[in-house]
């Protein structure tokens, strides 16, 4: 009975585990788009972006004036006395007269709107400009976030055919094993050879299970840039053989180089210090703002706040102008600050659109090379597999001895190895290449 019981909370359990697996088929696309989604860096970046939007509402509601409603209540235990000269109220010797209440109670509306005040228009294109740079910033995230995930995807795929080439070795040696086991058992064989054989079908099957561990470790790294369960399950819809036909178009106009993230954001910051320089010059100019108030003033001994006659209004309006005199000497300096910052981010943009025109240049003729590289170790990699057929044909024919063999196969592994070598530079160049046009 408890074995029963064991048995049917295992299956339970086993069921929910399987229930929480995710089949997820998955291209190159789609996994770059879920790890956007699911990626808390990215996720991050959204929140820089709210913040900015935010800074920009701030920069805005400096528009808007000050209103302010306050109340103040005093009291005053002894009403300090005034003196009055002679010759006033008709004393004719000075005299002490306490005048005013014990309680002076007032409830006041302030108000101050600034009518022109330098630089505030500035602040919330400056604020606007942040925005801009923080977007730039996200979409330069993003774009690595990208490149992680394409180079994950693409060693899954690499691993993939170390995978399959090691198993396509192992079963050759499995072939050998049996031609050889069958000379053996027929007296044609020496037993050295056998053992040779039999070494050989176990190292090659050590290999791919070492390619296969390799392979599954891939896959997990991916799940990790992307940010899934590693207990989900991935189908791959892109190939390597697609991957390596993807025809790319080659621009190298302009339009590319103002397209790198890295362009953007400098042209951005040109545009920030161009703003600064602008509100530092404004600086000099005056601030005219208006104000006024308006209060209901109660004077009485007492607390009765209910007698109409102890109350006053008292209301007030003005203008005010402010020039500045020396903070115009002291924002000489700020000027040449931001005058100096404009030729040096204009002196960067320079080096970067250069660098990223070789960068470009450059990456184009790798992959082209890569490319080239690659249509040729794939010939060979083809070819090596007639030569195989033709010479295990030839072996179990007893043209020639196991060891002549081995020479073959010797050759046939270079081959596998310069494939295999061939496609990783080939990935590499093209996610490189990618990267230059800012595609990535």
């Amino acid at each position: 009975m408890k074995k029963i019981i064991y048995l049917l909370i295992l299956t339970a359990f086993c069921g929910k585990i399987a229930a929480q697996t995710d089949t997820l088929k998955l291209s190159l696309n789609q996994a770059i788009q879920l790890g956007l989604n699911y990626r808390f860096d990215a996720k991050g970046g959204v929140l820089n972006i709210d913040m900015a939007k935010n800074k920009v509402v701030i920069s805005k509601k400096e528009l808007l004036p000050d209103i302010s409603a306050n109340g103040q209540v005093t009291y005053n235990g002894q009403v300090q006395p005034t003196i009055v000269s002679p010759g006033l109220l008709g004393f004719t010797e000075p005299q002490k007269i306490a005048l005013g209440m014990k309680n002076n109670t007032a409830f006041a509306l302030d108000l101050n709107y600034t009518v022109y005040k330098p630089g505030l228009y500035t602040d919330i294109k400056i604020a606007f400009n942040h925005l801009e740079m923080e977007k730039e910033k996200k979409n330069k995230s993003d774009n690595d976030i990208k490149i992680e995930i394409a180079e994950a995807y693409d060693n899954v795929m690499l691993k993939s055919l170390q995978y399959e080439i090691a198993r396509k070795n192992e079963n050759r040696y499995k072939e050998y094993y049996d031609l050889v086991s069958g000379k053996y058992s027929n007296g044609a064989l020496l037993e050295n050879d056998m053992q040779l054989a039999e070494l050989d079908y176990k190292n090659a099957k050590a290999q791919t299970e070492k390619q296969k561990q390799n392979y599954l470790l891939s896959v997990q790294n991916l799940k990790y840039k992307i940010n899934i369960p590693l207990q989900s399950v991935i189908i791959f819809t892109d190939s390597l053989q697609s991957s390596i036909e993807s025809n790319m178009s080659v621009d190298l106009s302009n339009k590319v180089i103002v397209n790198r993230s890295e362009i953007k954001q400098l042209k951005i910051q040109e545009t920030g210090y161009k703003l600064q320089l602008k509100k530092a010059k404004q600086n000099y100019l005056p601030t005219l703002s208006l104000f006024a108030n308006y209060t209901q003033l109660f004077q009485n001994e007492a607390f009765n706040y209910s007698k109409n006659f102890f109350w006053s209004p008292v209301s007030y309006i003005g203008a005010k102008l402010s020039i500045p005199i020396s903070g115009s000497i002291k924002n000489n300096n700020q000027v040449k600050e931001f005058n100096l910052k404009l030729a040096q981010t204009g002196l960067e943009m320079e080096q970067k659109t250069t660098d990223v025109r070789y960068e470009v240049q450059e990456a184009l003729t790798k992959l082209s090379n890569a490319k080239q590289n690659l249509a040729v170790a794939c010939d060979n990699y083809f070819l090596s597999q007639k030569v195989y057929e033709l010479k295990k044909q030839q072996y179990s024919l007893g043209s020639f001895s196991y060891e002549k063999l081995l020479d073959t196969e010797k050759s046939l592994s270079t081959t596998e190895q310069e494939y295999i070598t061939d496609v990783y530079d080939f990935l590499i160049a093209k996610i490189n290449y990618q990267k230059a046009l800012g595609m990535y």
